[in-house]
């Protein structure tokens, strides 16, 4: 298992930003699932 964090500081602008496939999976899952939601309360 990596030592290496899942999100580190941005390359410019403030904030941080996913480093690896586990950051990007916590960023990504979640916006996922509201647009499904979104999309089914849509209709």
């Amino acid at each position: 298992m990596s030592d290496k964090p899942w999100f580190g500081p941005k390359r410019v602008g403030v904030g941080i930003r996913p480093q690896t496939w586990q950051g990007w999976a916590v960023t990504l899952l979640p916006a996922i699932v509201i647009l499904v939601i979104a999309l089914l309360l849509g209709r």
